[in-house]
């Protein structure tokens, strides 16, 4: 099968061998596409997992779409994935979730609505860089949409196909979700495993060490990339994050290896 890079569609990859009958469940980031979790549901396909990888509302087009969506069309739209997923696996098969940036919240959303095998939370904000969001709730009403600056690392906004201006309103759904993800994190008891870019220029890198503080999940696992910015699972040092998120999904698959209580943070 040829591999496709630098597309917005939604993909599934159907598994091989025993691990077939784990699903990984794919989100990606705020005014992002499934194209920045392509390499990962590959490496992962590789290994034998089902990957599918969906398509938020209001992404993966222009900016124009996804000014008409908001908080409950993009949970809603994760709920209804992970519904279908669960009404066909098989009888022993387990469900992870994957979420990068906002898709790391949608993720942790999930797991307090849905019984998971697993999550999988990657540069989710509980706390952003730039304090001018917080003006957003007042900025929707006199403008549509906030052009974005050219990144450094313009070749992973590329790869991300991500848009390239973002609509106002949605950053205001943005912040509710933090706020409603945030305030919930006691609700969160799945196997957890969170990383983060220590470079990362959009999240601070106390938000990875926040969600692993807050939640509830017995088994938890943190990891710190020094030198990942926040596209970490597209720079040049992905490997490293592809491997350990495997090692996550290994054990996973071992339920014995998670009697201990808690996994210590690894920095």
């Amino acid at each position: 099968m040829k591999r496709v890079y630098k597309t917005t569609e939604p993909f599934r990859l159907e598994g091989t061998g025993e691990r077939a009958s784990t699903q990984l469940l794919l989100i990606h980031g705020f005014t992002g596409s499934p194209s920045e979790l392509r390499r990962l549901g590959y490496y992962l396909n590789d290994l034998g997992y089902t990957v599918n990888a969906v398509l938020l509302p209001g992404h993966g087009t222009t900016p124009e779409d996804m000014i008409r969506t908001g908080l409950h069309d993009w949970s809603g739209h994760i709920l209804r994935s992970y519904d279908a997923m669960a009404a066909s696996r098989a009888r022993e098969g387990k469900i992870v979730v994957i979420g990068h940036s906002m898709g790391g919240l949608l993720a942790l959303e999930l797991a307090m609505k849905r019984r998971l095998d697993g999550v999988v939370s990657l540069a989710a904000p509980m706390f952003l860089s730039s304090r001018k969001t917080s003006l957003a709730l007042l900025l929707q009403y006199f403008i549509k949409y906030i052009e974005r600056r050219p990144a450094a690392a313009a070749h992973l906004v590329e790869e991300a196909c991500t848009y390239d201006k973002t609509p106002v309103r949605c950053v205001v759904d943005l912040r509710k979700l933090m706020k409603l993800v945030k305030a919930d994190l006691g609700q969160v008891s799945a196997p957890l495993f969170v990383g983060q870019g220590e470079k990362d220029g959009m999240v601070l890198p106390k938000s990875a060490e926040y969600i692993y503080r807050h939640v509830s999940s017995l088994v938890r696992q943190i990891e710190y990339y020094p030198h990942s910015s926040h596209g970490l699972l597209l720079d040049e040092w992905r490997e490293r994050v592809y491997e350990d998120i495997s090692r996550f999904l290994a054990r996973l698959d071992q339920a014995g290896t998670w009697k201990q209580a808690v996994v210590e943070i690894q920095t």
